[in-house]
């Protein structure tokens, strides 16, 4: 019985491992069109709360799951802004977005 149950176990948790790691985000992040919001791309501590005043943006967003769309549907090259973020890595942030209340 409780090899049973331990082959059970390591099953279970191959299944639920292959399901995470074959799952694919394809939209990213997704915080509609930001252009829409009162200071359009720069971030403001009222849109931002949780996040205001960090420096580091990858304690909450994964780099993999930003900009994978364009949210605001004006034709922006997102594969253009991807390359910067990975070239440039935090200090991109900054140029879109603002400094996030961070001097």
């Amino acid at each position: 019985m409780r090899g049973r149950r331990r082959i059970f176990c390591l099953l279970l948790c191959a299944v639920v491992g292959g399901v995470a790691c074959g799952s694919e985000q394809l939209q990213g992040e997704d915080y509609g069109d930001l252009l829409v919001s009162p200071s359009g791309l720069v971030l403001t501590q009222d849109e931002h709360a949780v996040g205001w005043g960090k420096s580091d943006c990858t304690l909450c967003h994964n780099f993999n799951n930003l900009h994978l769309v364009d949210q605001t549907n004006t034709g922006i090259n997102v594969t253009a802004i991807q390359d910067l973020v990975f070239s440039d890595g935090l200090d991109s942030c900054a140029v879109c977005h603002g400094t996030n209340g961070v001097e």
